[in-house]
């Protein structure tokens, strides 16, 4: 599949003001009872945070803000591979250091034990996104009718079971998995002899100062999570529970944040000349192994669209949908989140893809229209 957007070329078309443009791509998604409710961050090259809230939002009514705690699933990957590399630069772990240097308490297959740091951090050692045995199987066919966590069955003794009978292929292609990261969070406990949630504090969200991302979100602010495409057999818009990730997931899809930390985390890997950590983030986004769709940094993807790289990564978790995009060159990033599953995330691509291309002018904010107000706001002000 080719990525593109077919529309006429910014010239030919007047430019919209950023509030409209966004006001565009959400309306039919809501009109289309897709998703009760989300919010949209926009990070441009002037130092403007702007978000924009519509619809159903938290746990006790309030609206949708710049800090509501959103689980952002497979979004946590691009944290752990923050971590990943400041451990790496600091020589407490290796790239080219294979998985029984990295985990020695596996039992492995001979093909598995030679698999890299690199190539689970690419995700391009052969993984599948997660176990296809029967206890999986089973707790996947729950989730469809109750929204129940299917990956509670993957704790240490179920990842090592799985890895016990693992034979990659001989030649693997970047394929998305969730053991690899899962994998990549207890050597990073290994490495380390220490826990990942206060390691992560410490080493990339402290520094950045993402005081609104953890492990442990808390019970203020909490985004309401509803049905969407998935749980399947579950009525869409009816409210759901989020999930408890076992500890040895907590490296692949275990954490909270909120729009305003997942722009501040965004744009700390737009300017690697701003410091040291963000020099290493910078080198996250570089792509591994070049190919049109889906080519691998750490943690993120680069798709490109008629020559525009968008370099991203999305997260599902029940009842919730995480995007977050950038794009290098113009120094823009866009976050948005969803408070439903959804496996339509290309607002996040559209809008970027419009503000590159010049179709939403992001340095004019007039009004358009009658247009509902949105949540506007500038750097990261912090809710009560």
């Amino acid at each position: 599949m080719t990525h593109q957007e077919a529309e006429p070329a910014a010239s030919a078309l007047p430019r919209e003001p950023l509030r409209a443009g966004v006001e565009r791509l959400v309306q039919p998604v809501l009109a289309g009872r897709e998703t009760p409710g989300l919010i949209v961050g926009v990070a441009t090259p002037d130092g403007r945070r702007q978000f924009f809230s519509y619809g159903v939002g938290e746990t006790d009514g309030a609206p949708l803000g710049p800090e509501t705690l959103f689980p952002i699933g497979s979004l946590t990957k691009g944290y752990t591979g923050a971590l990943l590399s400041v451990l790496v630069d600091e020589g407490c772990l290796r790239w080219d250091e294979t998985l029984a240097e990295l985990l020695p308490q596996l039992q492995l297959t001979p093909q598995a034990a030679r698999l890299t740091l690199l190539q689970l951090a690419t995700h391009s050692a052969g993984l599948p996104r997660q176990p296809t045995d029967l206890s999986l199987f089973t707790g996947l066919l729950r989730f469809t009718f109750t929204g129940s966590n299917f990956y509670e069955v993957l704790d240490a003794e179920g990842l090592a079971r799985f890895m016990a009978g693992f034979t990659p292929p001989p030649h693997p292609e970047p394929a998305y998995s969730n053991i690899g990261y899962a994998l990549i969070g207890m050597a990073i406990e290994t490495c380390t002899g220490r826990a990942f949630g206060p390691l992560l504090a410490e080493k990339v969200l402290a520094p950045l100062q993402l005081t609104h991302t953890g492990l442990e979100p808390g019970p203020a602010h909490r985004a309401q999570g509803h049905a969407g495409d998935q749980p399947y057999f579950m009525s869409r818009g009816r409210p759901v529970a989020d999930w408890r990730f076992p500890a040895a997931m907590q490296g692949s899809a275990a954490l909270y944040s909120t729009a305003a930390d997942l722009l501040s985390f965004a744009v700390a890997h737009l300017d690697g000349d701003a410091g040291h950590l963000n020099s290493l983030l910078a080198d996250n986004l570089r792509v591994r192994t070049p190919r049109p769709e889906d080519a691998p940094g750490i943690a993120w993807v680069t798709d490109d669209f008629d020559g525009i790289p968008i370099t991203n990564q999305v997260g599902m978790a029940v009842g919730h949908t995480a995007y977050v995009g950038l794009h290098r060159d113009s120094r823009m990033a866009v976050v948005v989140l969803q408070t439903s599953f959804n496996w339509n995330f290309k607002i996040g691509h559209k809008l970027l893809l419009r503000l590159v291309r010049g179709r939403i002018a992001w340095a004019d904010v007039a009004e358009v229209g009658q247009l509902p107000a949105p949540i506007i706001a500038t750097g990261r002000p912090d809710r009560e």
